[in-house]
């Protein structure tokens, strides 16, 4: 039998009090005494009462309801992001519901719908949709805050993007300061982070005047082991594989130990997010970190501008990127 909750009905009739005197008390209204306001609350806490935050917010016209989006809930930096903005929301009063739904362009105006129905003050999309028309669909509905790769051409839409570039260009320099030249590229597919880090690699081998190797793939770690695959079956495989993203490099890792080759000595591999994983021993991956407490930390301050007409000119928010070394770069074999 599924389990009975509380209602502000049960807690009026143990208290002898009106449903509309119990409810004033409990929202810690002025006009009630202290000792009937402490009164009610003793009973309410003894009968496990939780309020109804969509009920509440009807009546209230306010909400404290955010909806968190995850795009990829097989992404474990995703996952930590979330996991970051969830904290932060509730260290400011709200309460997050979160959602494994990830948007489609055809689903936007649904999902808009929802989340006025579950009387959502606000939402913050994480990598999720990734159609720009589709974010702004739903920014007209409700307080947006996208979290992604590229900055969102709507006036209702405040992005977090990660520096992709700079992230970049500063693994590419690692590794020819290193002394690599034979570099691949494996890419995470149509994700606008992907498209970005892919574009910035191709422009920095053309700057030094080496021919790309990209391969498509999707952002997840039999993917890497595909790619190996796919780079060590050529005749002059790559000394060095800069991978889209950790979850990639993994895989890349896991597959070049079962071909018998030797990281950093016979190939030096980077990522990109620094999950926790990634400083384990076993891996000890060079990477790029992105924080996600710091960019989770952004999403709520311009949400709560949004929800509170704070004026803000910011609509894109960059978000820093820094190289972490560790044991899986080194110079190339000499040969």
């Amino acid at each position: 039998m599924a389990k009975r909750y509380t209602t502000l009905e049960d807690v009026a009739k143990a208290s002898g009090m009106s449903r509309a005197q119990v409810s004033r008390a409990l929202r810690g209204d002025p006009g009630v005494r202290p000792e009937t306001r402490q009164r009610i609350d003793e009973i309410a806490l003894k009968l496990d009462y939780r309020p109804n935050l969509a009920a509440r917010s009807l009546v209230s016209a306010q909400s404290s309801i955010v909806s968190v989006v995850i795009g990829d809930p097989n992404n474990p930096f995703h996952i930590q992001l979330a996991q970051a903005v969830d904290r932060r929301l509730v260290a400011a009063g709200f309460d997050p519901v979160t959602s494994l739904r990830q948007i489609e362009t055809e689903s936007a105006e649904q999902e808009a719908d929802r989340l006025l129905r579950l009387r959502a003050a606000g939402v913050i999309l994480i990598a999720t949709p990734r159609d720009p028309e589709a974010i702004g669909t739903i920014a007209e509905k409700l307080a947006c805050v996208y979290i992604g790769s590229k900055p969102i051409a709507h006036p209702k839409v405040t992005t977090i993007a990660v520096d992709d570039e700079s992230g970049i260009r500063q693994a590419m320099r690692h590794l020819f300061e290193l002394g690599h030249r034979r570099i691949a590229h494996l890419a995470g597919g149509q994700e606008p982070s992907s498209l970005d880090r892919s574009r910035v690699y191709s422009i920095v081998m053309e700057e030094k005047g080496i021919e790309a190797v990209v391969i498509e793939g999707e952002h997840n770690a039999a993917f890497g082991r595909r790619g190996v695959d796919t780079l060590f079956s050529t005749e002059c495989p790559p000394t060095a594989i800069l991978a889209s993203n950790d979850f990639i490099a993994m895989g890349v890792l896991d597959r070049l130990k079962g071909l018998g080759k030797s990281v950093p000595q016979d190939v030096s591999v980077i990522g990109f997010d620094d999950i926790p994983d990634a400083s384990n021993e076993l891996f000890s991956l060079t990477t790029l970190r992105q924080d996600p407490d710091v960019q989770a930390r952004a999403a709520v301050m311009y949400l709560q501008q949004m929800l509170t007409d704070t004026p803000s000119i910011t609509s894109h928010v960059p978000m820093p990127v820094e190289l972490i070394v560790r044991r899986s770069t080194a110079a190339p074999r000499v040969r």
